[in-house]
């Protein structure tokens, strides 16, 4: 299972190592965070979750035929919204106004029953005027305060140092209180380290790599058939995908 730290360590690295005299906004640092997170965008980076576990994340009111997103929502999962009330699956609408009479007030001119839902900027639209909905989604880890925590591997950990402080050398720049070569040499290290991350977070973990290997195998056909004098030629693979095939 990967391990993840708080963010809080990464911050400390950027003032140990860089110096710097002015204090750093926090808001600012997980905006950049977020950045850098989905610039690296591997899967490894995400957790899938639901509502309705955490008081950090509890299932979405929904009031006026909207709610708000969790504050680390990143993308839903397949079928992942779903009325607590009743227990129905909601579908990705297809209809840009399904959810026209929120703002208008008026009654659908096509009226239908199935839960349908958009996703729209920090909120969840769905076309339910009020209730409760339970969502399946992929969500950046974030600690008990809601603060983003990121993988706990050295690559990760120095992007991120490298790009706050890139992101701070530019305001410092644009201000002309560092060079263009101290700037420049921010950049250069920023860029390096993303594509660092980006390479170690795709790599398989062992246990990956094994169960890759295995059902690579398993599903290769019989390539050199003269090793088993034809036997096998033109008969069916019996693949074993979780049934029990007692006979």
């Amino acid at each position: 299972m990967e391990n993840y730290v708080s963010v809080s360590e990464i911050l400390e690295a950027v003032y140990r190592d860089e110096g710097y005299a002015h204090e750093l906004d926090w808001g600012d640092a997980i905006s950049w965070i977020g950045e850098v997170i989905g610039l690296i965008g591997a899967n490894k980076m995400y957790v899938d979750k639901t509502t309705g576990n955490s008081l950090l994340t509890p299932n979405i009111t929904i009031a006026n035929f909207r709610g708000v997103l969790p504050i680390d929502f990143k993308s839903i999962l397949p079928g992942g919204v779903r009325n607590v009330d009743s227990n129905e699956v909601a579908k990705a609408a297809t209809d840009s106004f399904h959810t026209r009479q929120r703002i208008t007030g008026e009654t659908a001119e096509y009226p239908t029953n199935v839960l349908t839902c958009t996703i729209k900027d920090n909120y969840i639209d769905v076309n339910l005027e009020s209730g409760t909905i339970e969502l399946a989604y992929r969500a950046f880890k974030v600690d008990d305060n809601g603060f983003p925590m990121i993988p706990d591997n050295e690559r990760v950990k120095l992007c991120v140092k490298h790009y706050i402080t890139a992101k701070l050398d530019h305001r410092l720049w644009r201000l002309n209180k560092i060079s263009d070569k101290v700037y420049a040499k921010s950049e250069q290290d920023k860029d390096w380290y993303i594509g660092s991350a980006q390479s170690i977070m795709k790599q398989m973990t062992p246990d990956q790599r094994a169960a890759w290997t295995t059902y690579w195998t398993r599903l290769m056909p019989v390539i050199i058939s003269n090793d088993y004098s034809n036997a096998y030629m033109n008969v069916n693979e019996d693949l074993n995908i979780g049934y029990n095939n007692v006979k």
